[in-house]
Parts: C-alpha cells; sequence; structure tokens
C-alpha cells in the first residue's frame, strides 16, 4: 500500500499523518486491503491518502451535503470514484455505510475530519466500516 503526503502542510495536518502513518502500517496494511482518504472539512482539502485514492470536489460535496440530508443519501445514494454506491445506512451526522454489490464505501465525519473508504470484492465491507468507524472514534476523542 502507496501511503501519499503532502508536502505543504499545517502543524495539526502533519500530526494526522503520522496518527495515518501509524494506523495503515500497524492496523490497515496487515489486515485489509482497504483504499482510504482524510480530509480538512474547515478547508475542504485532502490531507493524506492510499492507493492514489482521492473523492473529486463534487463527490466531497454531495457527501457532506448528504450528511445534512440523510434521506437525500438513502434515494441517490453516493458516488466516489464515478462508481454509485447505494446507500444501507446513515445516521445523518456520523457516518455512512453504502454497498454496490460485494464492493463497498464508508464515510465517517469526525469533529473537522472526513475520512472515507472504499473496498472491492478481495474485502468485506464490514471490516472496512469497522476500521473507518474506529478511526472516525479515535479522531472525535481527540477533538479533530
Amino acid at each position: 500500500m502507496e501511503i501519499a503526503m503532502r508536502k505543504d502542510c499545517t502543524l495539526r495536518e502533519e500530526y494526522l499523518m503520522k496518527i495515518w502513518d501509524n494506523y495503515i502500517l500497524n492496523d490497515l496494511l496487515k489486515t485489509v486491503p482497504c483504499k482510504m482518504a482524510i480530509y480538512d472539512l474547515r478547508a475542504r482539502r485532502l490531507i493524506v491518502n492510499s492507493d492514489r485514492f482521492y473523492v473529486t470536489d463534487n463527490e466531497l460535496f454531495n457527501i457532506l451535503e448528504g450528511m445534512k440530508y440523510p434521506d437525500v443519501l438513502f434515494r441517490d445514494g453516493v458516488t466516489i470514484q464515478n462508481r454509485h454506491y447505494e446507500v444501507r445506512r446513515t445516521d445523518g451526522k456520523n457516518g455512512i455505510y453504502a454497498k454496490d454489490g460485494e464492493d463497498g464505501c464508508t464515510v465517517c465525519l469526525s469533529v473537522s475530519m472526513l475520512v472515507v473508504s472504499v473496498n472491492d470484492h478481495h474485502v468485506k465491507s464490514e471490516v472496512c466500516n469497522e476500521h473507518v468507524m474506529k478511526l472516525g472514534d479515535y479522531f472525535r476523542s481527540l477533538g479533530i
């Protein structure tokens, strides 16, 4: 798994990258091949990602709007990297769980971060979902 990092980052973003490195190396790399990206909600910018995974600005906007209006997510689904996922669960404030056949998508919102993950048929969606939500819970416990 390749981890991409920005060179022009703030101290807060640098701290997150260290958390991301440890999380990727100690947990995800050894267990599941999920593709993940972490975004700063205030700046609406990508902080770190794995496997060249990213979400377009339009997709990010739709995800954030969907977090405000979960009924729209259930009706329209969510699109990540031009792939459409049917939303199975969302609470409208912390997360989205969506599937497309055996493939899945999980989105977790913390205080100021958004974690987006997708997985293919090699990994159960529930496993990826658990990792993303744990990372989101960790960010919330830190107040970020």
